[in-house]
């Protein structure tokens, strides 16, 4: 069970709570679907709610991890020359 808690954990190690969020609701809608497939014997299309739930979900973390990821810099302060009177 390790490959899980590196599953969750961000860079440094510690769990991430947005990751586990995530894999939660797309384990929660995976199995919804396969035990209506598996119940029905046949392939069941996905809702638009369940699809917006997944996309909505993964499009956060990946929000998230572009903002974490961003390399422009803050911009630096600008300082007034100083003037020196003669």
């Amino acid at each position: 069970m390790k490959w899980i808690q590196n599953l969750v954990s961000d860079p440094s190690g510690d769990p991430s709570t947005m990751r586990v969020a995530t894999l939660m609701i797309v384990a929660a809608v995976l199995a919804q679907w396969l035990y209506l497939t598996f119940h029905t014997g046949q392939a069941q299309p996905l809702d638009w709610q369940q699809v917006g739930l997944v996309v909505g979900a993964l499009g956060a973390k990946a929000f998230q991890v572009g903002k974490e990821n961003s390399t422009t810099p803050p911009a630096a302060p600008t300082v007034a020359p100083s003037v020196t009177k003669p």
